[in-house]
């Protein structure tokens, strides 16, 4: 299971997770992102993964997408802090590589 709890302020959207970002969760995260991200009016949107116990390949895959859209992610324990960590090396090697090809 996975709660979401959204916190608004004049400057962010904080998306706070609690319990395990797995399938039919991961799903249900993305729809919650794209809400989120679509009326942000100009906020930062913050996804706050202290609350996090798993992972499973679909939510990585959810997260690595959120990343790639600027998404900034607060997390502790050493799960979840490799993990993103592990994402972050990967949406630089991406973002490298498509500027090496002539991307922008």
């Amino acid at each position: 299971m996975l709660k979401i709890t959204t916190i608004e302020t004049e400057v962010q959207r904080k998306l706070i997770l609690a319990g395990g970002i797995v399938e039919p969760w991961a799903a249900e995260l993305s729809r919650a992102w794209g809400r989120a991200r679509d009326s942000l009016g100009g906020r930062k949107l913050v996804v706050d993964l202290a609350g996090v116990t798993v992972i499973s390949r679909d939510g990585t895959r959810v997260l690595h997408e959120m990343m790639n859209h600027g998404v900034e992610f607060i997390c502790r324990g050493v799960y979840v802090s490799h993990v993103v960590r592990n994402l972050r090396t990967l949406c630089k090697a991406e973002t490298e590589r498509h500027t090496s090809e002539g991307g922008t």
